[in-house]
């Protein structure tokens, strides 16, 4: 289980992404990122957060000293404000970080939105199906903090509120279905029957196959069977 032991703010991802550049040595990205993490106190604490950041969003897999050369994000990121490009990010953090599926499969059989979490309940389920106490402790610590800072859970006297899942339009699913095809379920068909709950119920938005049916022939073609819904991207 790789562990993710820092937590990230929509913000930091936003600006990274907009300074890196295809191909280049992150080690250029260091001391900008001083700048972007301004809350952080301490160099230790900015270079763990720098670098699950740049492993999630940023760095070539194939290389880990530079940035990898197809950077969807950024010209995403270039096209749309950071308000927009919120529920995008927090999409493909979980849909490309295995250890955050599991801890949203976990949420997700144990608590609805508007329950409040028992984060030591949750951290013994994990414990439970995947041992690694100190990765599992700390990964889920630092993803409760970061949905946090996207606005989908709040502390509060009780623990912490599962508040609210984040809004997102026509324009915000389809990028999302694009994105998780080609980058997180790497194949070009998408069920739209079968999205995974772990990933995708974070949000609300439109109708999912209103939208598939707004968009075929641009982005994908749309195949209705008897068992299922598809979209085959283009």
């Amino acid at each position: 289980m790789i562990g993710f032991d820092r937590p990230l703010r929509p913000h930091w991802i936003y600006e990274s992404l907009l300074l890196a550049k295809p191909g280049q040595k992150l080690s250029e990205l260091t001391l900008p990122f001083e700048d972007i993490a301004c809350e952080l106190t301490g160099k230790e604490g900015k270079r763990k957060v720098r670098t699950v950041l740049f492993r999630c969003f940023i760095r070539d897999p194939n290389n880990r000293y530079c940035v990898r050369k197809n950077l969807e994000l950024k010209k995403l990121s270039e096209k749309y404000d950071p308000e927009f490009m919120k529920p995008i990010y927090l999409m493909y953090l979980i849909g490309n970080t295995d250890t955050l599926i599991k801890i949203s499969r976990h949420i997700f059989r144990l608590y609805d939105f508007g329950d409040t979490i028992n984060q030591t309940l949750l951290k013994e389920k994990m414990v439970d199906s995947f041992g690694e106490r100190d990765i599992v402790t700390r990964a889920l610590r630092s993803f409760v903090q970061t949905l946090e800072h996207f606005g989908i859970v709040e502390r509060s006297d009780n623990g912490v509120l599962l508040k609210q899942k984040l809004t997102i339009n026509e324009e915000q699913m389809q990028i999302m279905f694009q994105l998780f095809a080609k980058e997180i379920h790497h194949t070009p068909q998408v069920s739209l029957n079968h999205l995974p709950k772990s990933i995708f119920n974070y949000f609300q938005g439109p109708d999912v196959k209103e939208v598939a049916q707004k968009y075929n022939g641009v982005y994908w073609d749309y195949q209705h069977r008897m068992s299922d819904d598809y979209l085959m991207m283009f």
